[in-house]
């Protein structure tokens, strides 16, 4: 009996307040359970005792975590943090408060990555030996670049004074971000600035693209880096930034997917060619996409090959004019989640729209 005990209360301290609410939840819920089992087992008193101290512990964990992210979530953004930047010539550091500012197309930010950074910082196992890349926000709004703050509201010249952008540390940097929203004291660690006229080039060079990336993070970098084919990346990379998958927003935006080598030359800003049968239509691709959402057909529906690729079949053999008749007329059928699930293939979509043009 005493065992078992012991097993809540390690699961117990195991669970790190603020990694993982999910996990945390999962966790009180198991906890509960046990506790009810013992009670429905009519243990010994000592027993249901220990477990409803482990079953008290863990809840004020999970609570605590929930009123720390509500409050991160609410304060993200709105102070600086502070920075400690090495002079590259002396190693000495200094102190510099600043917000905290993004390229638009740099790699898009993973929550849980975010969260795992965050368990290492709050437990004190952060590395101060990683270097946090920065580089001045007026610098790179006056070479034309977009930028947005942690919030995604775009930057201006006026305000980019009190910013760095962040080009290499993303993740961890949203992680003390959100621990200083939550009211803690931390120093973002090791931190260079950079005068970089590339953004596009430097963060190909600095991540080697052939391990460290994803496909969705050359595609999204693609569009900084891209020349002759930036507008079909640009495209790409708000598909993706809005959780589609890279092979879904090619076809989406071309017809066709696109190589491995095709995204390489364009990361390096090479002239590329598009696959045979391929031809941009962003603003297709978008009405596409804006269609389905009106027709509750959610992103993570949308994502799955077979709803674009039965669309371009049925406007195949009937016109793109019927085509985005019968996406349109969808909206009528008021469709729920367990219909969309029934469709594994092109044709349970193009019969979907068959569907939609009887109805209207």
């Amino acid at each position: 009996m005493e065992e078992k005990v012991f097993i809540g209360e390690k699961r117990v301290a195991n669970v790190v307040m603020g990694t993982n609410l999910t996990e945390l939840k999962r966790a009180k819920k198991n906890e509960e359970a046990l506790l009810q089992s013992l009670k429905n087992r009519g243990a010994d008193e000592v027993v249901i005792k220990a477990q409803q101290e482990v079953v008290a512990a863990i809840s004020k964990q999970y609570d605590d975590s929930v009123e720390a992210e509500r409050q991160a979530q609410e304060n993200l953004g709105n102070s600086p943090v502070i920075f400690e930047v090495v002079d590259e010539v002396t190693g000495e550091k200094k102190q510099v408060s600043k917000k905290i500012a993004y390229v638009v197309n740099n790699r898009p930010i993973d929550s849980s990555k975010v969260d795992k950074f965050t368990a290492l910082i709050s437990k004190g196992k952060y590395e101060d030996a990683y270097p946090v890349i920065v580089a001045d926000a007026k610098t790179l709004i006056e070479a034309g670049y977009e930028l947005h703050d942690i919030r995604g509201n775009k930057i201006t010249a006026e305000e980019a004074d009190g910013y760095f952008v962040i080009l290499d540390g993303q993740h961890r940097g949203m992680a003390f971000a959100k621990l200083v929203a939550a009211g803690e004291d931390y120093k973002i660690p090791n931190t260079h600035i950079r005068s970089v006229e590339n953004v596009g080039e430097y963060l190909v060079d600095i991540n080697d693209t052939g391990t460290s990336w994803s496909n969705k993070d050359r595609l999204v970098v693609a569009a900084l880096t891209a020349g002759n084919q930036k507008e079909l990346f640009t495209g790409m990379a708000l598909l993706i930034n809005e959780g589609f998958n890279p092979s879904t927003s090619s076809i989406i935006l071309t017809g066709k997917k696109l190589s491995n080598n095709l995204i390489k030359k364009a990361l390096k800003g090479d002239e590329v060619s598009l696959p045979k049968g391929a031809k941009v239509d962003v603003d297709r691709g978008y009405k596409f996409v804006t269609l389905c959402k009106e027709a509750n057909i959610s992103v993570m529906f949308a994502t799955k090959r077979y709803f674009i690729e039965g669309f371009n079949s049925y406007a195949t053999s009937t016109s793109e004019e019927n085509a985005f008749k019968a996406l349109d007329a969808m909206k009528t059928l008021k469709l729920k989640e367990s219909r969309l699930k029934e469709i594994k293939d092109n044709d349970g979509f193009i019969a979907l729209l068959k569907k939609a043009v009887e109805v209207a």
